[in-house]
């Protein structure tokens, strides 16, 4: 008999976002080996209590923010225990917060922690650390094998953690997409493109505000690929300083954004926190020159135009000055087999 497995997703069945990605390409390398894989999202639980949690996470963050996110994360991590607890041979936690004492072989994968994630909230450096102390002993109170996306990112969440009181080893596992979906060619048609959600971590307006000078000194275009909450305030920004070379498409479907990648020179992307970067690896695999912040947490042969600073003038010259060399960038070490084959090692 196959071993039956359950994959555990906090969110609803859709394909934006890393951590959701995951799920989906870590359930086909799973299923190529022989594994019966149930992916519990939102969408599986009765239809009444889909939406429970976000309303207890929006009551909690108004009377003790930022724990709300914690508070959400509980319930769901109650109602999966109620409804699919010992529905398999083997569960696969996609975050932190829904794990629970499993007695079956299992893992816990981190993604990123809600203390990461807060640039859309005016938060105070108290209410942060608040938050990554309880990080710290969730962390610690994991029994099974953790794991996350990329060595810089654990070392960030070590020197973050570590003087909360982490003691919990973490484990590494680097992500992995359908590589022969991608096919490598350089364009060097000054044109650049970014992909992501259009929310305040991504850095957008910073964005656009480098591609202002690029489009005066150098005619160059932008296309952004996707949606969310800052589009009104940026298509308000596009007007207001009369930027006229930047398209942007709206969300499309990944086999879509495979597409319109290679169509691009460079690949600019301002974020501000990454742990991983499907978009970032997606660009490499297709052949795109990448810029982006140095200090973002991701795998350094993701970066081939590394930015110390948020300052235009020095993403402007670090583009005009760079030199293109042979990158040490190898493409099998970001597969889904491979990331599938070392998950399973890690299991316990």
């Amino acid at each position: 008999m196959n071993k039956k497995i359950n994959i555990y997703y906090a969110g609803f069945n859709h394909r934006v976002g890393g951590a959701y990605f995951h799920v989906v390409n870590l359930s086909k390398g799973l299923e190529e080996l022989g594994y019966n894989v149930n992916i519990i999202t939102l969408n599986n639980l009765p239809f009444l209590l889909r939406y429970l949690p976000h309303i207890i996470e929006k009551i909690g963050n108004q009377l003790n923010f930022p724990l709300g996110f914690l508070y959400k994360q509980n319930l769901i991590k109650y109602l999966y225990r109620f409804f699919y607890k010992n529905s398999s041979d083997m569960e696969i936690f996609e975050d932190i917060y829904t794990y629970w004492k499993s007695d079956k072989e299992s893992i816990v994968v981190l993604h990123a922690l809600w203390s990461d994630n807060l640039q859309a909230f005016d938060v105070k450096e108290k209410d942060r650390i608040k938050l990554e102390k309880k990080e710290s002993e969730i962390v610690n109170g994991i029994e099974t094998n953790l794991i996350t996306v990329s060595k810089p990112y654990k070392y960030f969440l070590v020197s973050r953690l570590k003087p909360l009181g982490l003691k919990k080893n973490i484990n590494i596992v680097e992500l992995g997409v359908d590589i022969g979906k991608f096919s490598s060619h350089r364009n060097t048609n000054k044109s650049i493109v970014f992909v992501g959600s259009l929310e305040a971590r991504k850095n957008i307006k910073f964005l656009l505000q480098v591609f202002k000078e690029l489009e005066v000194k150098d005619s160059y275009t932008l296309t952004i690929v996707g949606d969310g909450p800052q589009k009104k305030e940026l298509l308000e920004f596009i007007h207001k300083n009369k930027i006229k070379n930047v398209t942007l498409l709206g969300r499309l479907g990944y086999e879509d954004v495979i597409k319109e990648l290679p169509k691009h020179q460079y690949y600019m992307h301002t974020s501000t926190k990454e742990s991983f970067s499907y978009s970032l690896l997606e660009a490499k695999l297709s052949g795109l020159t990448t810029i982006a912040y140095s200090k973002l947490e991701v795998p350094n042969e993701f970066i081939d135009i590394k930015v110390d600073t948020f300052e235009v003038n020095e993403w402007i010259n670090k583009i005009y000055n760079f030199n293109i060399k042979k990158n040490n960038f190898d493409k099998t070490n970001f597969s889904y087999q491979k990331m599938t084959l070392n998950t399973l090692k890690k299991i316990k």
